[in-house]
């Protein structure tokens, strides 16, 4: 039944990448992206990581790509009329389809990724508590940090956006 599960929640996350790629309207887009959230949500569950779901479908899911749809009709589509094909469009393409050739290729060919730790203990990772216990501990000052910048940032959009002469 897992595995059944699997190759839907994959069928549905390529499919939804290719509709991203693909659909001209970026509103079926953004939705595509939505679907590509929720299928890989489902694959994490299937691999017992319960915070990361849990966080796949409310932050990105849910509000990054409400974001998302708020900033696409608050531009709309009158905007994006006189937007081109970028320089290095084709060649960068090429590339990426050869890089994604090569993984492909490597994956086939049998290379090992690397195993988990001998003391790792799989019956809790990627829980909630497992999860709790390393950002409050060993990386409390990187989340610190993180948290600080991303301070910074929201305070720096918000004077960017105000006009001349707007005192409020």
């Amino acid at each position: 039944m897992a595995i059944a599960v699997f190759f839907v929640a994959a069928a549905l996350a390529v499919a939804g990448g290719i509709g991203v790629v693909t659909f001209r309207q970026p509103i079926r887009s953004v939705l595509s992206l939505v679907v590509v959230m929720l299928a890989l949500s489902v694959e994490f569950l299937l691999l017992s990581a319960q915070f990361i779901f849990v966080a796949q479908l409310i932050v990105y899911a849910g509000a990054v790509m409400v974001l998302f749809l708020f900033v696409i009709a608050l531009l709309g589509p009158a905007r994006e009329t006189g937007r081109g094909r970028l320089r290095f469009q084709a060649a960068l393409s090429g590339l990426f389809v050869l890089a994604l050739l090569g993984l492909l290729w490597s994956m086939l060919q049998g290379i090992q990724y690397r195993q988990p730790d001998q003391g790792t203990d799989l019956s809790t990772f990627g829980t909630v508590q497992s999860i709790g216990i390393g950002l409050f501990t060993k990386f409390l000052y990187p989340f610190e940090l993180t948290s600080l910048l991303l301070l910074v940032a929201a305070i720096g959009a918000i004077y960017l956006s105000r006009k001349e002469g707007d005192d409020r």
